[in-house]
């Protein structure tokens, strides 16, 4: 059974089809299969919703500029975020009072409803009407299934996200407003994979190859691009051509860029930032309670930064190639105290924090989860069995690029190797290099990298993507040799993903995490405690774990007067 049809048995028929004819509205379906209870979004005093385009202009904030507005050339959440506010997806991830912000329902979007299945290769999509921006060169064309068509064309060969879908035959344009997915093999995540933040958007095929979109934007989305300042803000208007009949509520949405987490601290105080965005200079622990004494009736969310967060090897150094080493690593790192840098958190898996999927190396739900636990001495011993008293100095690579104390999370992680006899010295990287060497794939010179590629809803979106050996984006230098021989691992990825039943598929998954667990090719760590907030006069934002603010809670919310 799927998350899907899941959701769908527990809602009912008659509440599932209402949320299907509304598509964007209020979503309670997730509820039905949350394996952990998530924070609830707070309940100011009710407001009437205002109509299309009536709902004031909304400040979120970002720490530095788009290097494109084109995913295809600069995959990125920078890139992703303002995509997101013009362009649909197929599916999406719901949102809604009941719904956390790591649960990840998959709802339709453009689709009018979630596809015909005839059978377990075919999927058939039925398009909402909708148009393209009222500008040239589109001037307000339908979008039909031939956009579909031609944008999984240049996905399917370009993207760096492509991988995912390589199980897919061909797209087909039955009739204009029908588009089919037919499959080489069955794919248990294809969904999740297309509500993706980070996968197919639809852009205009018109203007492929000729290098504007990554400069310029047209809207077939909820908002209307209309400017960007660099250094200082990306400017966008309601679309009133939307599909979604009464959305988007804002009259329009600025995206700040505030390059520091004190400067937007401040501006949150003040009132000169509505809400926070997604991934950067977001509310920590520490930040919370002056905060909430300064903004008491403020709504705050708290979540996990669910991106897999790891310390990764160059595995072309053969002092890393010793599994043993691998472990002894993983065994000197406490992650509880790891932990108590950022106040609050969760150990990672190698896909991150997903609840739906995760399972406790804490609570040894796992036979090999031993070698996530703190154990220096085991560390020292395994270490010596390998022939090394000390090793090092290697140059750890880390930045502040995810949260605030993210350098020094990577200097309690260098103090305690130092305490089994690893000397690193900590390199810092600006953002755009530290993307490059170690998000989108692992390309770091040589030593380690402190690092993460990834907030994904479905595990395979890790597996596929860093952990399959003719991946353009492994997750380290020198992995693709290990994983050409490492067969058991290999076919227990293959048999989570042809799996299409939720419960069958979790247990599968389970069997990854335990042999990954043993290899340790890299070593995962924590994921750190957020907090989302937004102003009291915003309501009805319904703020979920996205790069894709547009699509995923920029459609209900409004500003009532402060």
């Amino acid at each position: 059974m799927s998350r899907w049809q899941l959701f769908h048995r527990r809602m009912g028929r008659r509440r599932f089809l209402k949320y299907a004819a509304m598509g964007a509205g209020a979503v309670t379906l997730a509820a039905a299969c949350r394996e952990e209870a998530a924070a609830p979004q707070a309940t100011p005093p009710p407001a009437a919703a205002p109509g299309r385009g009536q709902g004031g202009v909304l400040v979120i904030n970002d720490n530095g500029d788009p290097p494109s507005f084109d995913s295809t050339k600069t995959w990125g959440y920078r890139t992703h975020m303002p995509m997101s506010m013009v362009y649909p997806r197929l599916v999406k991830w719901g949102n809604g009072p009941n719904v956390g912000p790591l649960d990840y329902p998959v709802v339709p979007y453009l689709a009018a409803a979630m596809p015909e299945q005839p059978d377990a290769t075919t999927y058939i999509f039925k398009l909402r009407p909708a148009k393209w921006e009222n500008k040239p060169p589109l001037n307000g064309r339908p979008l039909t299934a031939e956009d579909i068509v031609k944008n999984w064309q240049r996905f399917s060969t370009e993207h760096p996200a492509r991988l995912l879908f390589e199980d897919v035959d061909r797209v087909e344009a039955v009739a204009p407003d029908t588009a089919r997915f037919i499959m080489r093999r069955p794919l248990g995540p294809l969904l999740a994979h297309l509500a993706n933040h980070g996968t197919m958007y639809i852009m205009p095929y018109e203007l492929f190859g000729t290098g504007q979109l990554e400069k310029d934007m047209w809207s077939a989305g909820p908002y209307i691009f209309k400017g960007y300042t660099v250094g200082s803000e990306e400017r966008f208007e309601y679309n009133p051509d939307f599909f979604l009949e009464g959305f988007p509520r804002l009259s329009g949405v600025t995206i700040r860029i505030v390059p520091d987490t004190p400067t937007t601290i401040s501006m949150l105080r003040t009132k000169q930032i509505d809400s926070t965005g997604w991934l950067a200079n977001v509310v920590s622990p520490r930040d919370l309670s002056s905060l909430k004494g300064d903004l008491p009736n403020a709504n705050f969310v708290r979540y996990y930064l669910s991106a897999n967060f790891w310390l990764g090897l160059d595995l072309r150094d053969p002092v890393f190639q010793d599994k043993r080493v691998r472990q002894a690593i993983s065994m000197a790192i406490n992650r509880d105290d790891l932990n108590k840098v950022h106040v609050e958190g969760e150990w990672s898996l190698p896909h991150g924090y997903i609840p739906t999927f995760h399972f406790d190396p804490r609570k040894n739900e796992f036979p090999n989860a031993r070698y996530y636990q703190f154990n220096p001495q085991e560390a020292r011993a395994l270490l010596r069995a390998a022939g090394h008293e000390r090793l090092g100095p290697y140059d750890m690579y880390s930045g502040r690029i995810y949260w605030p104390e993210q350098l020094e999370n990577a200097q309690l992680i260098q103090q305690q190797l130092r305490a089994v006899g690893i000397e690193t010295n900590i390199k810092e990287l600006p953002f755009a290099e530290y993307y490059s060497l170690g998000v989108v794939a692992g390309r770091w010179p040589s030593g380690m990298f402190h690092g993460n590629n990834l907030v994904g809803s479905d595990p395979n979106e890790h597996l596929t993507q860093f952990w399959l050996p003719n991946s353009p984006r492994l997750i380290s230098p020198g992995l693709a040799p290990f994983l050409q021989q490492d067969t058991e691992l290999l076919n227990a990825i293959e048999r989570q993903k042809r799996e299409l039943d939720l419960n069958r598929r979790r247990e599968l998954i389970r069997q990854v995490v335990d042999i990954m667990a043993e290899r340790m090719y890299n070593i995962p760590l924590v994921v750190p405690a957020l907090y989302h907030m937004h102003q009291d006069y915003v309501r009805e934002m319904y703020w979920i774990s996205t790069a894709a603010p547009g699509s995923d809670w920029l459609l209900e919310p409004f500003k009532v007067s402060s």
